[in-house]
Order: structure tokens, then C-alpha cells, then sequence
């Protein structure tokens, strides 16, 4: 959950400064598991247990590579949480790095160990006592889904600390078996309960993770643990590229992070039509130009900006944007430079991982296409001569 200051994610995770203390052990289920999956790919599992007032679980996910992170949490007897202990290590090895996180009156102090190096810091809370909440350790949406469906509440606006910044987390009522959950630059996703409180389901399709994590009766993760280490590792989930090309006397560069498909819907599913879209994944997608060009009949000056797109139904809108270099859920259409239409087609042969294509030639004029699906999206470029 990058912060409104544009900290990135922290590799040990996020801290909820939530205003929802942790339930009692007696109102929590005694233990749980869950598996996380990306269209047909599992990419986490994760098994938790209560012991009195102290939540214990381990993690296990593939990307980039198997990692393991165990922790144990600590509430005092008015489910506020005084202490976090976290362990991190690759799947089959020693932990790589701990860390230790203290409960003051009006502060979290951190320190981090990794290898023969020690880091520190503090956090401001204001007087209250953070939930620990990180984006893919499951139990701890589970701690907080269930507290805000057990209260009155039909909204709550509580604040997350990212790093060293806070960015807001709003919870609002679905009926009176869901909780739905939303965070500017992070997106949204939804907890289903059950009768009894407990929650069967997150869906986080609508987030930056589209992760949907289902509760199941038990996971063998020193299995899963074994079988990850040993096979080769996938790397990133949305590995960066980029494509190039001469038109006429100009390089032009796209820049941008290349999703798969892995079974899913996209446009119109996971991509929904007449919303922004940061054309691929993670950092914005980024067009640099040595030249200026004319793009779509729309002068695009020589600089570097991000791309974003509209997708419809019946076509798509380009946007090219003065920003670059940020997250890519961090669009601002004030800084838009020029929107114009792009030209849309169907192919009979899905292209499974989003792919840009630069084209050119001597004559000056070329095309950005992108492909994912079976859409196939083209822009015009040309070269802008100087008079």
C-alpha cells in the first residue's frame, strides 16, 4: 500500500493503525487456514492459531521467490495489541531477517534485524495501540473484518501506516454477511462471513494483489514449503520489460510491467471497462521520446511521461501524462498532457502476458500497440518535424 507521501511497500508489510482493537481469543476462531490464488495459480497459504491472548501463524508465498514469514502477536486482556514478533527467510532456510515491533502509550517502536545489520524507527500513533495488518498476511484481515462486522457501524475511516506514512483504510457494511474495505492507491476487496461471524472469503480481485483467499480446514505448509523450495523459482508476477523503436530520426520507449492472464477475465473483469487503467502493472507505464512526436493528431513534445488508458466496450481512450516514475495506482488527471482515441481489435488467438509493440520505420511514422486478451490496442505515432 504505497503512502500518499509515495513510500513503497515495506518488505515485511503494512501496520494498520486501526481504531479496532483485536477480539478476545473466546470470540476468535481457535485456529484457521487459508489459500490465496491468482486465476489459476496458488500463490500464498498461510495456517494461524489462538492461545489465549497471543495469535501465532506461519506464510508461505511463491512470488518472487518461496518465502516464509512466521509471527506471533501478543493482545493485552482489552484486545489491544501490545507486542508483534516477525520472521522472514526463503522457503527451506533460517529466517533472513526479524523483526520486533513494541507498543508504547502513544507509539510503535521497530527494529529491524537483517543479517549483521539492525535498523530502527518510530511511529507516532496518537495514543492508540496499531493492529498489525499487512496485505497478505491473512489472519490479521481476518482479526480486523471481524471486529468491524461485530460492531454498529455502518462506516469506518481508520488509518494505515506505510512505511513511515499514514494513508486511510475505509470499512463499510455489505449486508449483513460482508465487509467491504478500500484504500486509495491499493484499491478495494470484500470479506464474506459466515453465520457465526467467521469469515469464509476475501476477495481482492479489486486491489493492486487481485488475490482471492479462500478459509480451508487445514494446509500441510511445511509440505508446501518443501515442494516450493526445491522448484524452480517464478520470479516476479508482473515482470518489467521494455519496447523500442526508430521512427524516423526518434527513439521511442515504452517503458512497463507485464501481467499474465492465468485464467482470469481481464478487460471487463479484473481490467473494468470506463475506469483508469495503468496499462500493465506496479510502477505507472512510462512512453520517453528523444523526439517530438504526434501521437493519436495530438503534439507530444520530446520528455519522458506515464500512460494510462480508458478501456470501453466499444474502444479505448489513451492518455499521455506530464507524471512518470510513480507507483501506478498514482494517476493525477491534472497532470494529463493529451487523451486520444485508440483503435481496437479482436484476435482469435489470446495473448496471455500483456505485450507493447513499438513500431517504426525511416519515414517517420510508427505505432504503440497493446495486446493482452484477445484486444489488440493501436495508436499512430509520427515523428514532428521542426519547421
Amino acid at each position: 500500500m504505497p503512502s500518499h507521501t509515495r513510500t513503497r511497500l515495506p518488505s515485511l508489510g503494512v501496520v494498520l493503525l486501526v481504531g479496532l482493537s483485536a477480539p478476545a481469543a473466546a470470540q476468535a476462531p481457535p485456529n484457521g487456514s487459508f489459500v490465496a490464488t491468482l486465476g489459476r495459480d496458488t500463490v500464498a497459504f498461510e495456517s494461524y492459531a489462538w492461545t489465549g491472548d497471543t495469535l501465532s501463524g506461519s506464510s508461505l508465498t511463491a512470488y518472487p521467490t518461496a518465502r516464509v514469514r512466521s509471527y506471533r502477536a501478543v493482545f493485552g486482556a482489552d484486545g489491544r495489541i501490545r507486542h508483534l514478533h516477525l520472521e522472514v527467510g526463503a522457503a527451506g532456510a533460517a529466517p533472513s531477517t526479524v523483526a520486533d515491533y513494541a507498543y508504547g502509550a502513544d507509539s510503535v517502536r521497530v527494529e529491524v534485524r537483517r543479517d549483521s545489520t539492525t535498523r530502527r524507527l518510530a511511529v507516532a500513533t496518537g495514543g492508540d495501540r496499531p493492529l498489525p495488518f499487512f496485505e497478505d498476511l491473512f489472519a490479521f484481515w481476518d482479526v480486523a473484518a471481524r471486529r468491524f462486522a461485530a460492531g454498529s457501524a455502518d462506516t469506518a475511516t481508520v488509518q494505515t501506516l506505510a512505511g513511515r506514512s499514514l494513508l486511510p483504510i475505509t470499512f463499510r457494511r455489505a449486508g449483513p454477511s460482508a465487509v467491504d474495505f478500500s484504500a486509495d492507491e491499493w484499491g478495494s476487496g470484500r470479506a464474506d462471513l459466515g453465520a457465526d461471524g467467521t469469515v469464509k472469503a476475501f476477495d481482492m480481485t479489486g486491489s493492486t494483489t487481485k488475490y482471492a483467499v479462500e478459509r480451508v480446514p487445514s494446509v500441510d505448509l511445511a509440505a508446501h514449503e518443501r515442494a516450493w523450495a526445491t522448484r524452480p523459482q517464478p520470479g516476479s508476477l508482473s515482470p518489467r520489460d521494455t519496447a523500442s523503436a526508430e521512427i524516423g530520426s526518434a527513439t521511442v520507449s515504452v517503458d512497463y510491467g507485464r501481467p499474465s492472464m492465468r485464467g482470469r477475465r481481464v478487460f471487463g473483469g479484473i481490467v473494468p471497462y470506463g475506469q483508469v487503467w495503468r496499462i500493465g502493472a506496479n510502477a505507472a507505464t512510462q512512453l520517453i521520446t528523444d523526439h517530438d512526436l504526434v501521437i493519436g493528431n495530438q503534439p507530444v513534445p520530446a520528455g519522458s511521461y506515464s500512460l494510462w488508458a480508458i478501456p470501453q466496450r466499444d474502444g479505448w481512450t489513451l492518455i499521455i501524462n506530464r507524471q512518470h516514475g510513480q507507483w501506478g495506482t498514482e494517476y493525477d488527471p491534472d497532470q494529463d498532457l493529451v487523451r486520444v482515441p485508440l483503435t481496437v481489435t479482436r484476435s482469435d488467438r489470446p495473448v496471455e502476458r500483456f505485450t507493447v509493440t513499438v513500431a517504426g520505420g525511416e519515414a517517420g511514422e510508427g505505432s504503440i500497440a497493446f495486446a493482452w486478451e484477445r484486444t489488440r490496442a493501436t495508436v499512430e505515432v509520427m515523428v514532428k518535424e521542426k519547421p
